[in-house]
């Protein structure tokens, strides 16, 4: 069988263009089909040199890889390329936040399916390929070179806090962009930019948020615990700086080690001065041992809780110990979130988990810079990221951003994220939304404006 679409799905699609232009109606065997591709594709050309402005350049690239997949078909000739451009996939599938990389995935193939009903990214259709990071820098390594190296991947989706500094450099010396919607590790604040973006908030506002949360309803003296790699580090320290710029007093910091069976000597440190609230930086597993342990001994406080928490199963699994606790995540971006939400829900048969709908904006963004660039290239689409997120007519569609660029117009993506400007340095600023526990689920109370974390 040939590589890339099968024998029927190649004969429909040729068969459209065939039935547009000259309205026939029945199936061709593969030759009739190769020579009917050809006719269309000669058509399209003759009309874009005789200047017939209902063919652009996006419907010229359609037709050229229809064209190209009715070859495929007839001939069935060694040593073509493939017919779907590759976005890779680098996220953790297990672990304590292999949640991420399967709620990402759902997120992610939204996107693809849209894109390629629209035409596919410069008229190609493209396609995920995971990768497991296990949350462990050597297999995220490895993982990232198979992508570039072994898939041809023109950007790479993902990795989280724990993994991206140590994949940065094989990416950029690849010239391959990374678009991270689950990185908020403040390492990427001054090094982003030069292929390194995201669509998720640096924790120099996450902590930030977490910091006003605790002052802001009535808190003078926290407790801070965060575990000790990456990322809980990143946001950790941001907790205790930001705490303190609002006037607050640390009682403890308490370092951990993922994972421990065991963090009731960790607990007792924490609670020695008896603080009111504890903002806790880890991930879901660590979460629920630290939080049930506390439960066991009566300590008391209100939890602030960092997004790797902020899941429904995490709250229900932890239940009514965690009531009146506080937890942060990215703030839905409006209609386009309800319409990304209803679909996600459809897919997955639960409401959006954090980091989903950034991941959803990473991949429409390779896929609309790839457009403003007229190529598949990584060199050549990392540069347009930045400029298809802002300073344009307003889009949040693949079709409506592909249209307005084949006429020539600038745009600006805003997606189910909300609007998504990157910097020159590859980072958003992003508003947060509070979340507080029923003691089964989590439920909005309140939201902090980026404006509000300059501090």
């Amino acid at each position: 069988m040939c590589s890339g679409e099968s024998f029927a799905a190649s004969v429909r699609r040729v068969r459209s263009f065939w039935e547009a232009s000259e309205g026939k109606t029945t199936e061709q065997p593969p030759a009739r089909v190769a020579i009917e591709g050809l006719k269309t594709l000669t058509a399209v050309h003759f009309a874009m040199v005789n200047g017939d402005k209902q063919v652009d350049r996006r419907t010229f690239l359609q037709t050229t890889a229809v064209a190209g997949g009715a070859f495929s078909v007839a001939g069935c000739m060694g040593g073509g390329g493939s017919d779907t451009a590759v976005l890779g996939m680098l996220q953790p599938f297990t672990g304590e936040v292999a949640w991420v990389g399967e709620s990402s995935e759902v997120a992610m193939n939204i996107a693809v399916d849209q894109i390629n009903e629209a035409g596919g990214m410069n008229g190609t259709d493209i396609e995920i390929v995971t990768e497991d990071t296990e949350a462990n820098q050597q297999t995220a390594t490895s993982a990232l070179r198979k992508l570039i190296d072994s898939n041809g991947a023109s950007a790479i989706l993902g990795p989280t806090s724990f993994t991206l500094p140590a994949v940065m450099d094989i990416a950029q010396e690849s010239q391959v962009p990374i678009i991270s919607p689950t990185a908020g590790t403040s390492v990427l604040d001054d090094r982003g930019g030069n292929y390194i973006f995201r669509t998720s908030a640096s924790d120099s506002l996450g902590g930030k948020a977490m910091a006003r949360i605790a002052r802001d309803n009535g808190y003078e003296e926290i407790a801070v615990m965060y575990v000790d790699n990456q990322g809980g580090r990143s946001f950790g320290q941001t907790v205790i700086e930001g705490f303190e710029a609002l006037g607050g007093t640390i009682t403890t910091e308490v370092a951990l080690t993922p994972g421990k069976s065991s963090y009731r000597s960790e607990l007792t440190e924490a609670f020695q001065d008896e603080p009111e609230f504890v903002s806790l930086t880890a991930g879901t597993q660590t979460g629920q041992i630290i939080l049930d342990q506390w439960d066991e001994q009566g300590l008391g406080g209100v939890w602030g809780l960092s997004n790797d928490m902020q899941t429904d199963s995490f709250a229900a699994d932890v239940g009514a110990p965690l009531e009146d606790s506080y937890a942060i995540g990215p703030l839905p971006g409006g209609e386009k979130y309800d319409e990304f939400a209803a679909e996600y829900e459809s897919r997955a048969g639960e409401s959006p988990q954090p980091f989903t709908p950034e991941g959803y904006d990473a991949t429409m963004l390779a896929a609309l810079a790839a457009e403003a660039a007229e190529s598949n290239s990584g060199n050549d689409l990392a540069g347009e990221i930045p400029a298809v997120s802002k300073d344009g007519e307003t889009v949040t569609s693949f079709q409506a951003g592909a249209d307005a660029l084949d006429n020539g117009t600038n745009i600006d993506y805003d997606g189910a994220s909300g609007p998504v400007d990157i910097t020159s340095q590859g980072n958003i600023r992003s508003s947060f939304a509070v979340f507080q526990s029923t003691g089964s689920e989590w439920e909005q109370v309140g939201e902090i404006a980026a404006d509000s974390l300059d501090f």
